[in-house]
């Protein structure tokens, strides 16, 4: 099975139970920075508590979900692992509000005909610049490239500016600027 086949087998499940989701990671990255090789899905769902115990319980009949208890697996770590077909797709369950945001931010994209909810260019900076992986550094620099001025700065520079000082990482700021030093010189009026 493809990667854009397991992703719409599984929004449609999401979908048909209207579960409110968000495409992240690496196949989110194809819409908005570069194109690069991903081998796994990530999605982010938000589903309240009374809603988690039937939702996994149909995931466990629909897919090959990884963790032998999948519902505990899912209420400690926020997150649940499975198989669909050859290709790893990980649920992520929205726990903050920025969370619950970004998935009513996410836009809609056309995958092989089909729309499918893919988080803001946005949102996958603020996901990807708290990373130290040289991977998800070299996403945002292609994000911030690629997408420029069209960037809700008003958005995203406090969030990215909360998160460096909330985490007492002030390289994720410098980083940041960095990032955006080409763009703000095509447009002085956009910077920090």
């Amino acid at each position: 099975m493809r990667l854009d086949e397991a992703l719409l087998e599984v929004v449609g499940f999401l979908e048909d139970r209207k579960v409110p989701y968000m495409v992240i990671g690496g196949f989110a990255n194809l819409f908005w920075g570069r194109s690069r090789l991903t081998r796994d899905l990530d999605l982010t769902v938000s589903l309240p508590e009374e809603r988690l115990a039937p939702l996994v319980e149909d995931l466990r009949q629909r897919f090959t979900v990884l963790p032998s208890d999948p519902l505990e697996f899912v209420r400690r770590h926020s997150i649940l692992p499975m198989q669909v077909g050859e290709v790893r797709v990980d649920l992520a369950r929205a726990g903050l509000p920025y969370e619950e945001g970004a998935i009513r931010r996410a836009r809609p994209v056309d995958v092989a005909g089909r729309s499918i909810k893919v988080c803001s260019p946005e949102d996958l900076i603020i996901h990807k610049i708290i990373s130290d992986r040289p991977q998800d550094r070299e996403d945002v620099r292609e994000i911030v490239r690629r997408q420029g001025e069209n960037l809700d700065r008003r958005y995203l520079d406090p969030i990215v500016e909360e998160f460096s000082r909330v985490l007492e990482r002030p390289d994720i700021l410098a980083f940041y600027e960095q990032c955006l030093g080409p763009v703000d010189e095509r447009n002085p009026s956009s910077g920090l």
